[in-house]
């Protein structure tokens, strides 16, 4: 059986309220694929859970339809290790209350994890690790990490134009299939950790109103 290990990684300069960042890092046999990405007015915490999201996320990318795989997720956070291997399911009994009856904390990214974790169609185990203790693959998710915090606070400081610059590059299209069967796509920019996915019936739809603002376009520049 295929086995795959994923380390990850969230943080801000600031917490709370910073600039944040998260981190990815596969590993499929001799195989690494890495993402990254940032946040405004953030947290620690919020970057940690975006970062298992985010891996799960790479996970279904990654696997074949149906292909069998024991993964372990390998994280330094003790809040994220320990919320999915025993906080969780007490959340879930008390329909996301503490004992004191206040609302769980990030609630909002707990849930969409667990609906992944629960969809991934592997066996999925979280792994908590020692940060900063010499291990090269949560030493490099770190690093991404920082690298990516400066890349966001670089563009903050950016003139206007580089920032729209950036933002009219076309985005990129990936097919979705299951089991074989295109069931939509995925529309994103490498600079964004953003995706926007569009189902195979309402595609059709789609390229209609892009071509029709298209002609609009061409008729408004020829006027």
């Amino acid at each position: 059986m295929k086995r795959i290990r994923i380390y990850t990684d969230g943080g801000c300069d600031k917490n709370p309220g910073g600039v944040g960042a998260w981190a990815v890092r596969l590993l499929d046999g001799d195989q690494a694929v890495e993402r990254s990405g940032s946040a405004e007015k953030t947290t620690n915490n919020r970057m940690e859970l975006t970062a298992a999201i985010r891996a799960l996320e790479l996970l279904k990318d990654h696997l074949p339809s149906g292909q069998a795989a024991e993964v372990e997720v390998l994280t330094d956070s003790q809040y994220l290790a320990f919320g999915m291997n025993e906080w969780i399911i007490k959340w879930q009994l008390h329909n996301w209350r503490l004992k004191d009856g206040s609302p769980v904390k990030n609630a909002d990214l707990w849930k969409h994890l667990l609906e992944m974790n629960n969809s991934a169609g592997c066996r999925l185990k979280w792994v908590w690790v020692q940060g900063h203790a010499g291990d090269p693959n949560n030493l490099r998710v770190d690093r991404l990490v920082q690298e990516a915090i400066e890349k966001q606070r670089r563009a903050a400081l950016a003139p206007a134009s580089e920032v729209q610059a950036d933002q009219l590059q076309p985005p990129q299209v990936k097919l979705l299939k299951r089991d074989k069967m295109p069931i939509g796509v995925n529309l994103f920019r490498k600079s964004s950790p953003d995706r926007f996915q569009v189902s195979w019936e309402h595609l059709q739809k789609l390229i209609e109103d892009l071509l029709r603002v298209q002609r609009e376009g061409e008729e408004g520049k020829a006027s």
